[in-house]
């Protein structure tokens, strides 16, 4: 057997003699290179790379997709997001190698068709499996390259200021509170499967069939049988009690008794109107959503074992009684993970106590519709609880989105809190995280009191604007804050300060952030001692508000000689270092009157303020005590929100636009008439 077997393989390697076109002996070759050209051909058409920007005012993402010869989706919108950070424009029809990229593989395809015919030595084989693997390879050089210019040629006088970059071709690449997502897509992975095919495809076939005959006289289906025990290998090590426990079970809780440690428990979709109690350590998955209906009495779920995960359920009708503090899911024991789950009518959401470790991510969570805001519960609460990461949920209608009380060194990351009294409740808990959330449409934004080493990065608190507190954040008696690149906009109050630092030798800093288009911007006590720089100040009706006293040296609103953005400064930059030649005062003479009286806020940006405030600084008499001496003034924001028009605003946009294009030509086309035929044929034009 051994000989015919080395006399069939010399002969694969010979094509037949009957033309140069003729079937090679060698079908293996010619029918994976075919193949895989084939693949190449197709993915020519497909898109072959996706990006989406995500920023707090963007939760669905801009998207933008890349084929081989164009770029399709929210190309303009990505341009403007571009044009505030000063990187230049993205344009299609500039770029040589989407032009190009027809051509190479039309170029590959011809080459490959030759090789699967002519090539019969290893190297040219070889040669004709790297030209395969160029074609997606390149790609991904050539596209990080371009990504590497993006991020590096920068305009140094855009709005927003930012250091140079390097956005990955895969993965995610966060600049300021932005981050992009990119991937290869469908046409990147024929491409991929091209060159795997033409490179490893003959070889692995000859194995396989070498392998069969080496097993003498076995019957096929032994065979075939053998195969799939080799390719089921690796899952022989699980438990056969996982397997019965993924059939359908009677209640959740049988289920859970039938499982073993360590076991992956697979409830099918149905509602199980039960309170479910998981006291072993196992992976409890919902396949369909199926519902846990506690059926308004107490807890819904209880975690009671250490390293449980609970993933894919409809979790609804927790107990009302507001003094039991119900809840949707209660972890009681350590290292739980809690992913991917939707809970409603429900009175607290998630609550972890006197547990550490736990993964909290993906879930949505609302409370009992029908309560209002002080009579429903916390959507994720967190008592005595550290270490946690809670990341990507999505919250709306519940008391307050989080409640922190005695937990430490947490991460919250990615989080949406909508319709809430406050979007973050925080007493008594230190060195705490939070990252790129977003808190809109509540009570107040944020209320972070007694507590120390709090960071704050590329959060966005807005659009809280309840007379009765209606603040993006408050600050009280808190140490060493660090707060960086968040958004603070449309709220009633920006932020409302007292005891920052509450400590001596405590700091509070907030370095670029966008405090704007609020009704006031700054509310300080005379406790306060922060330090504030690199911040833009746009849009706000009051720039800041005094409780108690004096502000003018408590605050420190420089370092290292910059200072803060603001758009009511009126001074100039003669040596055109970006900083202002006079220190920015702010008294607000109007200000204090309308503390006295709200009426005269009717006459905000009219020139009755413009006269009081220009009284002020010329008869220092009427001269109020200074809130603000910034002595090192930006003359340009360091940060803005991303602009966002609406489907119906471009439109409205386009429409005004070729308004205002039109009305000049009729006009010129009118009297070019009557300068040529006089007013009678003027008029006939106009009559038609």
């Amino acid at each position: 057997m051994s000989t015919a077997s080395e006399t069939d393989l010399r002969a694969a390697d010979e094509p037949l003699r009957a033309g140069w076109l003729s079937l090679p002996a060698d079908r293996l070759w010619f029918g994976f290179v075919l193949l895989g050209t084939v693949l190449i051909v197709v993915a020519a058409f497909l898109p072959l790379w996706t990006m989406t920007l995500r920023a707090p005012q963007y939760p669905k993402g801009v998207h933008l997709t890349a084929y081989g010869t164009t770029m399709t989706g929210e190309l303009q919108e990505v341009n403007t997001l571009n044009h505030y950070a000063g990187i230049k424009a993205i344009d299609p029809d500039n770029v040589f190698e989407l032009r190009l990229f027809p051509f190479a593989v039309a170029g590959i395809a011809a080459v490959l068709v030759v090789g699967a015919f002519k090539a019969r030595r290893r190297r040219w084989r070889t040669l004709v499996s790297l030209l395969a693997w160029s074609l997606p390879i390149g790609f991904l050089m050539d596209l990080q390259y371009w990504l590497y210019n993006y991020g590096h040629d920068l305009e140094p006088q855009a709005p927003l200021r930012i250091d140079p970059f390097t956005p990955k071709v895969i993965g995610t690449t966060k600049v300021v509170n932005f981050h992009s997502e990119t991937m290869v897509t469908t046409g990147f992975w024929f491409m991929l499967a091209a060159a795997a095919l033409i490179s490893f495809g003959p070889m692995t076939v000859r194995f396989l069939r070498d392998s069969w005959r080496n097993t003498g006289s076995a019957r096929p289906v032994a065979g075939a049988a053998g195969l799939l025990l080799l390719v089921l290998a690796p899952l022989a090590g699980m438990h056969a009690d996982a397997a019965s426990a993924a059939e359908p079970a009677s209640s959740i809780a049988s289920a859970i008794a039938k499982a073993s440690p360590g076991d992956t428990v697979t409830i099918p979709p149905g509602t199980y109107n039960e309170q479910v109690t998981i006291d072993k350590p196992i992976a409890l998955v919902g396949v369909g959503w199926p519902v846990i209906d506690g059926g308004r009495k107490g807890d819904v779920v209880v975690i009671a074992a250490d390293g449980v995960t609970l993933r894919g359920f409809v979790i609804q009708a927790s107990g009302r009684d507001v003094a039991d503090e119900p809840t949707g899911v209660r972890a009681n024991a350590n290292r739980a993970t809690i992913e991917n789950n939707r809970l409603r009518d429900i009175l607290y959401g998630i609550t972890l106590e006197n547990s550490d470790g736990h993964v909290v991510r993906d879930n949505t969570i609302s409370s009992i519709a029908e309560f209002n805001a002080e009579r429903r519960g916390h959507a994720i609460y967190l008592y005595s609880s550290s270490h946690n990461m809670v990341e990507r949920n999505t919250i709306d209608y519940s008391k307050d989105g989080f409640f922190f009380g005695f937990s430490t060194d947490n991460d919250v990351i990615g989080n949406r809190v909508s319709h809430m009294r406050y979007g973050i409740h925080y007493m008594y808990a230190d060195n705490n995280r939070f990252t790129g959330n977003v808190f809109t449409d509540g009570v107040a934004g944020a209320a972070i009191m007694f507590s120390r080493k709090i960071t704050l990065i590329g959060n966005e608190f807005s659009e809280n604007r309840s007379i009765a507190s209606g603040y993006g954040i408050l600050f009280k008696d808190v140490d060493d804050v660090e707060m960086r690149d968040n958004l603070i906009h449309h709220n009633r109050l920006g932020m409302s300060i007292e005891g920052a630092p509450h400590t001596p030798g405590s700091v509070v800093n907030l370095t670029h952030n966008l405090i704007g288009f609020n009704q006031l911007a700054l509310e300080l006590s005379t406790t306060t001692g922060m330090t504030l720089t690199d911040n833009t100040f746009i849009g706000n009706l009051d720039e800041v508000a005094t409780k108690g006293g004096s502000l003018e040296h408590r605050n420190t609103w420089a370092v290292a000689g910059r200072g803060n953005y603001w758009d009511e400064y009126q001074g100039y930059d003669a040596d055109g270092n970006g900083l202002g030649d006079l220190p920015f005062r702010y008294e607000g003479a109007y200000d204090d009157l309308v503390q006295r009286n709200e009426a005269l806020r009717a006459y905000s940006y009219t020139p009755a303020r413009a006269a009081l405030d220009l009284a002020a600084r010329w008869f220092p008499v009427f001269r109020p005590e200074p809130r603000v001496v910034d002595p090192a003034p930006l003359m340009s924001p360091t940060i803005s929100l991303p602009r966002h028009e609406s489907a119906g605003s471009r439109a409205l946009s386009i429409a005004i636009t070729a308004l205002l294009v039109a009305v000049p030509l009729l006009i010129f086309r009118f009297a070019a008439t009557m300068h040529r035929g006089g007013w009678g044929n003027a008029q006939g034009i106009a009559a038609q």
